[in-house]
């Protein structure tokens, strides 16, 4: 009896033993609750109030529930959405009822009341960090290429198209990032070397794979990594070495390489705002900074 007395002692004193119980999601008192109704796109709950934790469960929309009136972190009510079974859900997903509503409401959690007059609600944003946008970005590079028997650079400003977040390219829990960049012209150095106009196009295509970092319900950092593909066409012009007009020459290159990209990212409603720097390496190594405006779909 001793030995089994000092292994169970042994047991509930063991950190790992204590932390596994603090872990147990523990059921608001009813006066410290309110009743909801599920009206969220993504009606998940979590083990932790934490969008990385376990799911437990995937609720209804149009039921109702009772929630802990106090808020944990990054928006969690601790909810009861099962018998003995709690855990967190985002008041994003959820709505408090009127009075009138609550009184008419079951104890039951999860029975959906057809008689509850509901009022029409407003679209209810997830959290940016699980959301997918597309728009407009401006990049600014420090454009580098060897030509003309030396390495030469030039500021060039890209404007393009660009597509973020979950499902998007792939299907699943895997966030990317693609941009399409266009540049009209050709770089500067070109033509202060030759003394002629210049003309062309530069188009960077490039994709990460992201680890986002949340950081509140609209604000987020990220960073990825991923390939490009680059191709550039300029149209140059030298003095003939007789002296007699211009010879013209067509310069076509096409370079494969990777980039590291570091941002952050917020939004006003449905808009969102997204600054990045990135580091690029191909033929040669550059730097680059953007700014996106976009929109959620």
């Amino acid at each position: 009896m001793v030995v089994v007395l000092a292994f169970l002692m042994t047991f509930l004193a063991w950190p790992g033993a204590q932390m596994q119980a603090q872990a147990q999601p523990v059921a608001p008192p009813p006066a410290a609750t309110v009743i909801v109704e599920i009206v969220g796109e993504y009606p998940y709950v979590y083990a932790q109030p934490d969008f990385d934790s376990p799911i437990l469960a995937t609720l209804k929309t149009g039921t109702y529930y009772r929630v802990s009136k106090q808020k944990f972190d990054l928006g969690f009510h601790r909810i009861r959405f099962a018998k003995d079974k709690d855990g967190f859900i985002s008041s994003s997903e959820v709505k408090i009822t009127s009075g009138q509503a609550a009184q008419s409401v079951k104890k039951k959690p999860g029975e959906a009341r057809s008689e509850v007059k509901k009022e029409p609600r407003k679209r209810t944003l997830k959290p940016i960090y699980v959301s997918r946008y597309q728009g407009v970005v401006f990049e600014q590079q420090n454009y580098i290429e060897d030509t003309m028997s030396n390495t030469r650079s030039d500021n060039i400003l890209f404007f393009g198209y660009r597509l973020v977040g979950f499902n998007t390219l792939f299907t699943g829990e895997m966030s990317t990032d693609l941009a399409i960049l266009y540049h009209s012209g050709a770089p500067a150095y070109y033509e202060k070397i030759t003394g002629q106009p210049t003309s062309g196009q530069i188009i960077n295509v490039q994709f990460t794979f992201d680890t986002i970092i949340p950081l509140a319900h609209d604000f987020m950092a990220s960073y990825g990594f991923g390939p490009l593909v680059k191709y550039s066409h300029f149209q140059v012009s030298l003095k003939n070495p007789a002296g007699v007009g211009n010879d013209s020459y067509v310069l076509d290159d096409m370079n494969f390489g990777v980039l590291f990209r570091l941002g952050a990212a917020t939004r006003i409603g449905i808009f969102g705002l997204r600054a990045d720097v990135k580091y690029y390496i191909e033929s040669k190594q550059y730097v680059g900074v953007n700014l996106s405006t976009l929109y959620e779909f």
